[in-house]
């Protein structure tokens, strides 16, 4: 942080010039620091007091009459010169003159007077190191740890004879320039008088080599408009769909996706607009226009495959990635494991206990779920819309392992567990072409605002495109099109995309996921042959190039030991905090224990710098078909602050065990009903209190209380918010934004597609990777946007707001703070208990052999096989 000073009078103009101040901070002021720092975020830089002299590379400057005037928070390339400067200046626009000996036009000019030095900084701040630097028309020289990123010593120059040169930054490279306020994208800087540092980096060193023959490894002059949520997502992608309409012949409409609901209403819709997909391909088509639907088929079964029940309950166990109603009973209460079961014990139940005499008919109706919309969608007249299978099979992935009965079964019906999960739309209106691409699909689940107010919260982040970047997203689209269709696109006829913008700031990569077949198989994708793995190796780029922080959002968090490692390893070159968001459950069986094992080995790597938490949303009380009174309890005895058992009446009002309820200001978690207990007026629980609760961590929660008879109880639930977003941030200069997970799946097997951006400004001027970042941090701690956008806008300044309580607002709970009936109630909404759960018939030998295998040592190997595959992208 800067202190500001000024006299008193000086202060009761804050008012007219805070609007002017740079970084527009409204509070008051810390200290000066050496105009000669590198870099204002590190080192200790000294406070000033009364007539004490301020040191500015050895000379004494004496500020008199001093008061706090304004905070200005450290940032990259805003030393205190550059803030004396902008104060300055601010005065001078306004035409106000300062007060007090020296004035701050005299304190600047005096400050103005030294020998400054020019600094050379990286995108998170820090000197730059190794980079060649050069005045045009002059040798190069390359800058070291020594020089602090000081391009006047680098040089051998004074800072006189470099004012008014051209100083080439480029270093032979792509790069992202930006000094005093603007971009220069040839890495070529006017150096001024006023210019005090320059933020650079190389494109190269960040967006790794592009694998893919059709795509750019970047493209320039793009925009990119972050979305967070899908009310925000849909609300603009449908303005830019319905004008697609009017357009008439013009119109386009292409979308791929995970999951595809074409008769849900996505989002409030105005008089004469559409919300539901089939209205927009209906109206399209009569029209004149193009609606073209990709969705992906998961299910592909072996034509000679044992069609019973036993066969097929094994199957759907497998694919639904819900392995062991029966292996969670076999382990112990606290092991991972088991939580990670339990979370999908009803989805399995349902399935294995579903009477059918047709189980392919069954598996069908089970997975294809996209199938329904597609057949309707491709019924229009006009429309064209198919499901989209991934041919990779298990001898693709070499960590596979085939031997086990259950392993053997499965194989038996099918080989094939990858599938295509990219998220893309494209829209073409009358003014241009658009395309949208993240974690958002079309379906009513991804209906969210940062509110999260639904029974099944869920949180997302989606980008729209414009500019060339969006070619290469169209272009992504039409090769799955002509693989599966076969049918022309308007948007690849010549000239179609001609005319896009080009006048954005933003540098954008468009980078794929596809697997590489085992050699000779005679598998592979026609658009890739080899497998693609530009999202993974772009990643491990920008994580080896921060310094700043990293923030990383993710629905999985098992990745590969290459990003871990990656991660770990950036502890000893990032000066700040590495922020993780992520589910209560990684909702992979034997996926909690992998992921576990990675938090353990970043808080060794970073300590208390790494900070990995659930979003969890206020308490909320237990809904029932007596919605009024439901969970409205009272103390039918008083309760001891040592007591675990807890007397409530009404008897017909309390909820079925485990839940969480409040007493007065505790809160408690009832795990069960005491046995041999019976009363007409009141029933006992079994409760966990403070130190059992794990409402804050691993070992505490709110404290023990004495509680009077007749003392109001409330139950309920603090329902998580579940991290869909997959999503890294980078010292306010790199985003990276799309469908690829954290883990194997996303980075080896399964077809994804991201796009990574930086600015032409680096990290500064008007950064929405920054807004991004901070408006992200403000939701998931409760913080007001006006505040946020002052107390997180240093990401290491706002590290401490991640350790508040949820009880005071913040959503982000500690990893460790996990209520999990929570998870099984969330899990149980997602049932539809009305079709699941028909017959409690389930073969016996079935029941013995998947409890064996799943409980047992095989867990690892399921995991490699069917779980979370891999490709021959990996290497062995």
């Amino acid at each position: 942080m800067h202190w500001l000073w000024g006299s008193a009078a000086d202060v009761l103009q804050f008012g007219t010039l805070r609007t002017r101040l740079p970084l527009g901070n409204p509070v008051v002021a810390l200290r000066f620091t050496d105009a000669t720092d590198a870099s204002a975020e590190q080192g200790d830089p000294q406070g000033v007091m009364g007539q004490d002299p301020v040191m500015l590379a050895g000379n004494p400057v004496t500020v008199t009459q001093l008061r706090l005037f304004a905070l200005v928070p450290a940032a990259p390339g805003m030393d205190t010169l550059s803030v004396l400067r902008y104060l300055a200046a601010a005065f001078d626009a306004e035409g106000l003159t300062t007060f007090g000996t020296p004035t701050w036009q005299a304190f600047v000019a005096t400050m103005a007077g030294l020998a400054a030095p020019l600094r050379v900084l990286e995108p998170g701040g820090s000197p730059a190191t190794g980079r060649s630097i050069a005045v045009v028309g002059g040798a190069p020289v390359t800058l070291t740890a020594a020089h602090l990123g000081d391009a006047v010593a680098a040089l051998g120059m004074t800072r006189a004879g470099l004012t008014g040169a051209t100083l080439d930054v480029s270093a032979g490279a792509s790069p992202i320039a930006s000094a005093d306020g603007a971009a220069h994208p040839d890495g070529r800087v006017p150096v001024t008088a006023a210019t005090s540092t320059i933020s650079v980096a190389s494109v190269e060193d960040w967006l790794s080599p592009q694998q893919s023959a059709a795509l750019s490894r970047f493209t320039r002059g793009n925009t990119v408009l972050p979305f967070v949520d899908g009310v925000a997502t849909y609300a603009d992608l449908f303005a830019q769909v319905n004008r697609a309409v009017t357009a008439g012949a013009e119109g386009s409409f292409y979308v791929t996706g995970y999951s595809l609901q074409h008769d849900v209403v996505l989002g409030p819709a105005a008089a004469g607009t559409r919300r539901r997909v089939v209205d927009v391909a209906t109206d399209m088509a009569a029209a004149g226009g193009e609606a073209r639907f990709l969705a992906l088929e998961i299910l592909q079964l072996n034509p000679g495959w044992v069609r019973d029940v036993q066969t097929a309950a094994q199957v759907t166990a497998i694919l639904l990635a819900q392995a062991g109603l029966v292996a969670a009973a076999l382990q112990p209460d606290d092991t991972l494991n088991k939580i990670s079961f339990l979370l999908h014990a009803e989805f399995l139940a349902g399935l294995v206990f579903y009477g059918s005499t047709d189980p392919e008919g069954l598996l069908e109706k089970l997975f294809e779920l996209n199938k329904g919309a597609i057949q309707a969608l491709g019924a229009i007249a006009g429309v064209e819309a198919h499901l989209d299978p991934v041919d990779a099979e298990v001898g693709d992935n070499p960590r596979a392992v085939t031997t086990g009965a259950l392993a053997s079964a499965v194989l038996g019906a099918t080989r094939k567990f990858s599938v295509f999960h990219q998220k893309i739309q494209v829209v073409r209106t009358d003014e241009g072409v658009h395309a949208y691409c993240g974690g958002i699909d079309l379906n009513a689940d991804r209906l969210q605002t940062p509110g999260h107010g639904s029974r099944s919260p869920f949180h997302d982040v989606h980008a729209r495109v414009d500019g060339p970047a969006t070619a290469e997203l169209v272009k992504t689209f039409a090769e799955r099109w002509q693989h599966v269709a076969g049918t022309a696109l308007r948007l690849e006829a010549p000239g179609a995309l001609d005319g896009l913008p080009t006048d954005g700031s933003d540098v954008v990569q468009v980078a794929r996921t596809y697997y590489r077949p085992l050699a000779g198989s005679g598998r592979g994708l026609p658009y890739a042959p080899a497998g693609e793995s530009t999202i993974l190796e772009t990643m491990l780029a920008a994580i080896g190039r921060a310094r700043r922080y990293l923030y990383l959002e993710d629905q999985y968090l098992t990745p590969p030991p290459a990003f871990a490692d990656a991660l770990v390893a950036a502890a000893a070159h990032v000066s700040g905090p590495l922020i993780i968001a992520i589910p209560a459950s990684p909702d992979q069986p034997f996926g909690m224990p992998r992921r576990q094992a990675l938090i353990d080995d970043l808080r060794a790597a970073w300590g208390d710098r790494v900070k990995v938490g659930i979003l969890r949303r206020k308490f909320s009380h237990t809904s029932t078909s007596r919605e009024s009174s439901s969970g409205r309890l009272w103390l039918a005895a008083p309760l001891p602050a040592g007591a675990n058992v807890i007397e409530v009446a009404p008897p017909e009002r309390v909820p079925a065990t485990p839940f969480w309820l409040t007493v007065d200001d505790e809160v408690m978690r009832a795990t069960h009903r005491v046995a041999g207990f019976t009363s007409p007026t009141s029933v006992r629980l079994n409760v966990e209190r403070w130190e059992d609760t794990r409402l804050f961590d691993a070992a505490s929660g709110t404290p023990r209380a004495e509680h009077k008879i007749r003392a109001a109880v409330s139950c309920g639930s603090f329902p998580s918010i579940y991290v869909h977003a997959k999503m890294l941030l980078v010292d306010d200069a790199f985003a990276a934004i799309g469908s690829a997970n954290s883990n194997r799946r996303g980075y080896y097997s399964d077809g994804e597609c991201n796009v990574f951006a930086m600015r032409e400004q680096v990290a500064d001027g008007d950064n929405w990777i920054r807004d991004l970042r901070i408006a992200l941090w403000a939701e998931h701690l409760g913080l007001a946007p006006e505040y946020a956008a002052v107390a997180l806008r240093n990401p290491t300044a706002g590290l401490a707001l991640f350790d508040r309580k949820f009880t005071v607002g913040s959503r982000f709970t500690t990893f460790e703070a996990q209520p999990y009936a929570t998870e099984l109630a969330l899990s149980a909404e997602l049932t539809d208990k009305t079709t699941a759960l028909q017959s409690l018939l389930w073969d016996a030998t079935f029941i013995a052999t998947m409890g064996v295998e799943i409980a047992g040592a095989q867990s690892d190997d399921l995991f490699a096989t069917f779980i979370d595959p891999s490709s021959r992208l990996e290497a062995p």
